[in-house]
């Protein structure tokens, strides 16, 4: 039947108030017996499909050199498909009366499937590949057919969830594009719940698209130590900004508040208080946790992880840096002192190590009567070469605690770099 006469044997009715292809799956699933009343009194759009008469759109399928041009009909697009429908609207008609779309991301299998769902309303997935019926579920997304993707989603879940096992990579990513597909999300789910792995040591996971770690951080259930799942944010973290040094040593404030903004939606998900306690005594273990704590702005507990580290390698110069560090952070600026200087013993030109210092004597005004103070930053001022500056602070010192041997020490060391010897050993 040709389309002017199927428009004009139901007179004004708008197509889409004939019967919905959603009613149609019902009667045809659920009373066969109907089938043929039915088939009878509606115009066999299947035919009308096939034969293309007084078509008025062509849909090219498919990229060069296989391309299909579907020859369809704007009145049964317009009513049967909003994606369409939004489509024609936006283009104009060429010399020939045709309105052209073109659909490259889609095969021709596939949309050869979906045309006949919007046409006839039916669609039989028996006999098909479920790599297929997968594609037919992200186009039915595409183009918005509602009562289709429940159906096919269902299909798939019921009839092919070892295939979706097998290609998850692919699955999960495309069923959290958005939020239409949310049995495929929960089937997604509950495998990385008991397999958190699976994401977390792929090699997409640095590149893993924000809502989707969201999502994850989100199961209450999933089966892997807090600690761990803390460590891989921070890595996905680092990861969205290239420009982060990739030299911890040489961040600055700005590079953790970086960090610290492209996780803003993320870290209120930690269960921190799920972060076992580490009772190990081993100092690298506590080292690692210390500047973990430091990274999430947990100094007081940085500062203890990294004490109990120092108390079993008290030379390690990263533990003392980066607790002096924590305690320039709690306002603490006399031990930060001590730290950073004997970092800087032990590694002399660490860059890390020398900015925290000077940012420590930037940020304290030390007292003209606190021999501590004034002796840590004489120590520091030899460290760094300023020399001058190390003897006024050191005689400061001594000036209020005159017997004070670490302060002689130093006074000692400083006047030996400067040459002068008889000085040097005087305060020996």
């Amino acid at each position: 039947m040709a389309i002017t006469n199927f428009v004009r044997h139901f007179g004004n009715l708008h197509v889409g108030n004939l019967i919905s292809p959603e009613f149609r799956i019902r009667i045809w699933r659920n009373i066969p017996e109907t089938f043929s009343l039915f088939k009878a009194s509606v115009p066999n759009l299947n035919q009308l499909l096939k034969n293309s008469n007084e078509y008025n759109v062509i849909i090219e399928v498919g990229q060069v050199p296989d391309i299909h041009a579907f020859k369809v009909h704007s009145i049964i697009l317009n009513s049967r498909c909003l994606y369409f429908k939004d489509k024609l609207d936006a283009i104009t008609y060429n010399n020939n009366n045709v309105k052209i779309i073109k659909q490259s991301n889609i095969s021709i299998e596939v949309f050869n499937i979906i045309i006949k769902y919007i046409y006839c309303g039916t669609i039989s997935l028996e006999n098909i590949n479920a790599s297929v019926i997968f594609e037919l579920l992200i186009a039915s997304n595409e183009f918005r057919l509602e009562e289709l993707i429940k159906h096919v989603q269902s299909f798939l879940l019921e009839n092919n969830a070892s295939w979706l096992r097998l290609n998850f990579s692919r699955v999960y990513q495309a069923s959290f594009k958005d939020n239409n597909l949310k049995d495929l999300q929960q089937f997604c789910a509950n495998i990385i719940a008991k397999h958190p792995n699976i994401i977390f040591d792929s090699d997409e996971f640095l590149s893993l698209p924000e809502n989707i770690l969201i999502f994850i951080l989100k199961l209450d259930n999933l089966q892997m130590d807090e600690g761990k799942i803390w460590d891989y944010t921070i890595k996905w973290g680092i990861a969205q900004i290239p420009s982060l040094p990739p030299n911890l040593d040489r961040w600055s404030d700005e590079h953790f508040s970086a960090l610290k903004s492209s996780l803003q939606d993320c870290l209120p998900l930690i269960r921190y208080f799920q972060i076992p306690e580490i009772e190990s005594n081993k100092a690298s273990e506590l080292r690692k946790s210390g500047e973990s704590y430091r990274k999430m702005g947990k100094y007081k507990e940085s500062i203890t992880d990294l004490t109990k580290s120092l108390e079993i390698e008290p030379n390690n110069a990263f533990a003392l840096r980066i607790r002096g560090e924590s305690y320039r952070f709690t306002s603490r600026y006399n031990e930060p002192l001590a730290d950073l200087s004997k970092s800087l013993e032990i590694e002399p030109n660490n860059a890390f190590a020398l900015r925290s210092l000077g940012e420590s004597y930037r940020l304290m005004e030390i007292k003209p009567n606190n021999s501590f103070a004034l002796k840590n930053r004489g120590d520091s001022y030899r460290l760094t070469g300023r020399y001058n500056e190390s003897l006024a602070d050191l005689n400061k010192s001594l000036e209020i605690k005159s017997n004070d041997s670490f302060t002689l020490a130093f006074r000692g060391a400083t006047y030996r770099l400067m040459g002068k010897y008889e000085e040097s050993l005087a305060d020996k």
